[in-house]
């Protein structure tokens, strides 16, 4: 009784305060009251006055503002480690959150205060529960308890007392009390920094729980629950948490996974709902119950601009604000937050299904995509490739990573799949012609270099060993949390180190 109540008044507070229906002139309303907000208080901070933000007083002004990198900030993250205040925030920094570096291999700090956890990240949060209890009303959130797999928790900074962690591990660290409780395991044993340490430990806090839902990252739960099926010995996981009913995720495509782990759960009913939440801010929620697109958060503390895929990187590239912004084009994003970050290019690029409300899909990243041949390669191509491949021959992969094979004199290039699978197929040759099938479909400019073997020959599937990609990541100490393979890298680098660890797959 007392759970019943918890949860009608929970329900009844996210529909009053967090709406969960988004509309068009909704969303540029929110856009321009958060864009005043921001340079009203960054103008007072050392990066808004060499920016001179407080003679911004249009978006017109603000477009003389250039588009950042992390580079630009660099300077000013070192200023902060030293203990110095509103350098890119007003409020005192508790915290960088410690970003994964995926593909350049380098981390980033981005500054985190108090403020900006609880009206950016847990505000995200309250929206995207807000919007999961409109589409199910016989959601129970608060009766069962939450296996939670975050990141780690990292360093404190001397002299600054500032602590590095990851965004997940924050979040966690500063979950109000009243909701501290549905968390397994223990906050410090899930954000300890050490991954094999979390590993050896998370079955035993598990098993006897109460679990009714499940978040983190899919391919890290997939190596958690491997470990706890190998102590416990389930089928499905429904046998051994009957209240299992959803699935929070996010920090990579779920659609390569969604097959794995509806086996896994072993009933129809459960919900996989997706997020968007990553260390710069937290921009969007799952638009509907079955998955795919998803809404973008507008008032949330962010202001997000747009560059064209196409125009990205070149002299006349123009950002635009949410309003110019049209459908089935890909953009970069861009984001100001009060993280102190303005006009911030994060890294990912999307692309509007709708425009009344906005909603989108992640379709790739700046830095992960493939263009060696002209093809203008994305990650959502590879996915959709794979995912239909996949289907047709009955298999299913664990991770995977794409890399050109580049064209010499003695021979055509083509484009190399690394992958490890869970349920291989039959026929590796007949499997590999599909995909190449499957991928001229999704992307016209592969079709193109394709086209009569002109430019590339047919792609070539290489199979991984069991366990090759977690044994890369060790190798680099990025295991665990937010840390995400690369899928699609412009380059030979990793797929070299890939294939040195995979002795004799070439």
């Amino acid at each position: 009784m007392a759970h019943d109540l918890k949860n009608r008044v929970f329900r009844f507070y996210l529909k009053h305060f967090f709406s969960p229906e988004f509309s068009a002139a909704q969303s540029i309303a929110e856009q321009r009251k958060v864009f005043a907000k921001l340079i009203s208080e960054l103008s007072a901070t050392e990066i808004g006055k060499d920016l001179k933000l407080s003679e911004v007083k249009t978006y017109a002004d603000f477009e003389r503002i250039p588009v950042t990198q992390y580079s630009f900030y660099e300077p000013y993250i070192e200023k902060i480690k030293a203990g110095k205040s509103k350098v890119m925030t007003t409020g005192k920094v508790r915290y960088f959150g410690k970003t994964a570096g995926t593909t350049s291999g380098k981390s980033k700090l981005i500054p985190i205060t108090r403020y900006i956890v609880d009206n950016m990240h847990v505000r995200g949060t309250l929206f995207s529960l807000s919007r999961l209890h409109y589409l199910d009303e016989g959601i129970d959130i608060l009766t069962h308890k939450n296996f939670a797999l975050p990141g780690g928790v990292y360093e404190k900074l001397s002299p600054s007392g500032i602590v590095v962690a990851d965004i997940s591990a924050i979040m966690l660290r500063n979950v109000p009390l009243a909701f501290r409780t549905i968390y397994v395991p223990g906050v410090k044993l899930i954000t300890h920094p050490s991954w094999d340490y979390k590993l050896n430990k998370i079955a035993e806090e598990v098993s006897k729980a109460d679990i009714g839902t499940i978040s983190g990252i899919p391919t890290w739960h997939l190596a958690v629950l491997a470990k706890i099926r190998d102590e416990i010995h389930f089928n499905k996981l429904t046998g051994l948490w009957k209240n299992l009913r959803i699935f929070f995720h996010g920090g990579v495509s779920f659609e390569p996974y969604r097959k794995q782990f509806n086996d896994l759960f072993g009933r129809d009913d459960v919900i996989f709902y997706e997020v968007y939440n990553a260390t710069e801010g937290f921009f969007g929620i799952q638009a509907n119950i079955q998955g795919g697109d998803l809404l973008l958060l507008t008032d949330n503390g962010v202001f997000y601009e747009f560059i064209p895929f196409s125009q990205y990187g070149s002299e006349n590239a123009k950002p635009i604000p949410l309003e110019e912004v049209k459908a089935d084009i890909p953009y970069v994003l861009l984001v100001t937050t009060h993280n102190g970050l303005l006009r911030y290019v994060i890294g990912d690029v999307i692309t509007f299904t709708s425009t009344d409300p906005y909603k989108f899909r992640i379709t790739g990243r700046t830095q992960e995509y493939i263009n060696a041949f002209g093809e203008d390669l994305l990650l959502s191509n590879a996915e959709q490739a794979l995912m239909k491949t996949n289907a047709k021959f009955d298999c299913a992969i664990k991770e995977y990573t794409v890399a050109p094979l580049y064209i010499n004199i003695e021979s055509k290039g083509r484009m190399q799949f690394l992958i490890e699978f869970k349920k291989p197929p039959e026929n590796m040759e007949q499997y590999a012609a599909e995909l190449d099938a499957q991928l001229q479909n999704e992307n016209s400019n592969y079709k193109q270099k394709r086209n009569h073997d002109l430019a590339l020959s047919t792609l070539e599937v290489i199979v991984a060993k069991e366990g090759l990609f977690y044994e890369w990541m060790a190798s680099r100490g990025k295991m665990g949390g937010q840390n995400k393979i690369p899928r699609l890298v412009n380059g030979r680098k990793v797929i070299e180190e890939m294939l040195e660890l995979n002795t004799g797959a070439r």
